[in-house]
């Protein structure tokens, strides 16, 4: 059967194994559907081998002079995951740069796999993989980018504007969904703050948050572009027992987005639409 849509996932902060999509991929298949599945093209994107090698090293010289070792492992390896993607993000070869390399690349495996065409990409972010994500549209969008994969030549045969070109700068996204969103950490302290550009005419952008999640945020009150672009759904991130005992920040909590029955059925219906 031929794919005519791609879903794509791209995690968050912290320690994260590589299968962290296996429990929303379960559910997201079983909502679509073998008919409506077998049109979908599934990429999990993975950045934390980028980072990940150098964090345990400097956990490992630590370890014997603390306490409190799964709190502060998740920290450390959460916040310096933040902190190493913006350092020095206009050097090719940066943590910012790489993440973004494969990023593209994976849109060019979908593009193949696709037959060459530009079918519609929905894309589920969460937590700091929502400012990845950003990042990349908001670099691909610019005439002249300053920073990441296109702000220097690629010198991959791609010409500027094909229908390749095009679907690796997101000309193709349609749906936007971001869980546990920390964009405003990054914003917070301009003056100007703007969000990217609607990728396509029908493009939407939802934000699910928890409230009582300190690492996810409303995005609608970060500037009126985000306001006029972004609908803020409030939910109990996980629902069932835990959603419910869990109902301050910990490091479970702000994971739970991943199997809500209300973030999965959105996306579900939207994707039955756009296939």
């Amino acid at each position: 059967m031929p794919k005519t849509i791609a879903l794509i996932t791209i995690h968050g902060m912290g320690d994260t194994a590589r299968d962290y999509y296996t429990e929303f991929y379960d559910a997201i298949k079983k909502s679509l559907g073998k008919s409506a599945w077998d049109k979908v093209i599934f990429k999990p994107l993975y950045y934390q081998d980028i980072l990940q090698g150098q964090q345990e090293a400097i956990f490992n010289r630590m370890r014997d002079q603390i306490d409190w070792m799964k709190l502060r492992k998740f920290l450390l390896f959460g916040f310096s995951d933040a902190a190493s993607l913006e350092y020095k993000k206009d050097a090719t070869g940066s943590p910012y740069f790489l993440t973004q390399q494969m990023i593209l690349q994976s849109m060019d495996e979908i593009f193949d796999e696709a037959g060459n065409s530009e079918i519609p990409v929905v894309i589920l972010a969460q937590s700091l993989g929502c400012q990845v994500m950003s990042s990349y549209i908001w670099d691909a969008q610019q005439p002249v980018a300053t920073a990441g994969i296109w702000s220097s030549a690629r010198n991959d045969g791609v010409v500027d504007g094909s229908p390749k070109d095009n679907f690796r700068r997101m000309k193709s996204l349609q749906r936007l969904y971001t869980t546990g969103c920390n964009i405003p950490i990054f914003v917070a302290g301009h003056k100007k703050i703007d969000a990217i550009n609607p990728p396509t005419p029908s493009f939407k952008w939802h934000n699910f948050f928890d409230e009582d999640d300190v690492l996810g945020w409303p995005l609608k009150p970060l500037s009126s572009s985000y306001d006029q672009l972004v609908e803020d759904i409030s939910i109990n991130a996980g629902g069932g027992v835990i959603g419910t005992i869990v109902k301050s920040w910990n490091p479970i909590s702000h994971g739970q987005y991943w199997t809500d029955s209300e973030v999965v059925g959105h996306i579900s219906s939207a994707m039955k639409q756009l296939a």
